[in-house]
């Protein structure tokens, strides 16, 4: 089917081709997610999350460059995108870094779909700069948002035997971060109508794996050298080096979706999908693979984080 576009009176076709990207979008979220995982468990010390970050976002950065030479648009940025690309790739680096801190104390799923609630600072952006209507299902989704963050710090929601104050205290950072990100996004697509975002990516993905590396290279030299050589010696391990192919993959694919879908589907359809769509994906790969314990309580909690996300994109 197709639909019209009210903003720009295009039409968007629904096609086959659309929907498979959209469907690999909503995976590539949950599996960047849960890739977060195991990175976690084998990352003891600060300069070795840095490490993880600086590799993984390197792999991201290969795979956008592939992209942007085989004609995804080239290298050719202005130089205000070169300043766009450096404040993306910090916050990108210290979204990553609160995750993972934020997944030291708490639940992968629910970490997940909290930081997914950074949406609401580019969408505050947009009612106040861009003058987007304030809607009847998004100020549902706000209202079901807030109720949810309650849900999410009782025990007896959650099945956790307690609520730390750690996690969320990184989880809201981790928000705030992703929240930062998106603004640096939306802000620089829309002044540029996206013209340089294949170049955008290959550059923000160069600056968050030169800023993490950069941070893990202070914070070794502050460690303690056994302590950091043990570490490093586990994330550079056959297994995580898979970790971190899988998760740079996942992120840059991710990203593209975004790019391809733009010209393809209606994104009312595409940001609701993919932000309600990737926690859940999450939730479900963490019981597979990590037996998070996820009772009903907590299920139906996170299905009433996504349904926020949904409203809030509509």
């Amino acid at each position: 089917g197709s639909r019209r576009d009210d903003r720009g009176g295009k039409i968007m076709n629904a096609s086959p081709a659309a929907i498979a990207i959209l469907t690999a979008a909503i995976a590539a979220s949950g599996i960047f997610s849960v890739g977060l995982g195991p990175a976690n468990k084998k990352c003891r010390t600060p300069a070795s999350l840095q490490l993880f970050n600086a590799l993984f976002a390197f792999v991201a950065f290969v795979c956008a460059a592939i992209f942007a030479a085989a004609g995804g648009g080239g290298f050719r940025v202005p130089a205000s995108g070169v300043f766009a690309a450096a404040a993306f790739g910090v916050f990108f680096s210290l979204t990553v870094l609160t995750n993972l801190k934020a997944l030291e104390s708490g639940p992968l799923s629910l970490t997940t779909l909290i930081v997914n609630f950074s949406l609401i600072m580019p969408m505050g952006y947009s009612f106040i700069f861009l003058h987007e209507r304030i809607t009847v299902t998004r100020t549902a989704g706000l209202a079901l948002l807030v109720v949810c963050m309650f849900l999410f710090t009782d025990p007896r929601v959650t099945g956790e035997a307690k609520i730390s104050g750690r996690w969320i205290g990184y989880s809201l950072l981790s928000l705030l971060c992703s929240g930062t990100l998106s603004l640096i996004s939306k802000i620089y697509a829309t002044k540029t109508e996206n013209a340089y975002f294949s170049a955008f990516l290959v550059l923000g993905y160069a600056f968050a794996s030169a800023a993490s590396f950069a941070a893990f290279l202070l914070l070794r030299s502050r460690g303690e050298p056994a302590a950091e050589k043990a570490s490093e010696r586990a994330l550079l391990a056959p297994a995580m080096i898979g970790v971190v192919l899988y998760v740079g993959c996942a992120s840059f694919a991710l990203n593209l979706a975004f790019v391809l879908l733009a010209t393809m589907m209606d994104s009312a359809i595409v940001y609701p999908a993919v932000q309600g769509g990737g926690p859940i994906v999450t939730a479900v790969l963490s019981r597979l693979f990590f037996g998070e314990r996820i009772p009903w309580k907590k299920g139906a909690a996170i299905l009433l984080g996504a349904a926020a996300i949904v409203l809030l994109n509509l």
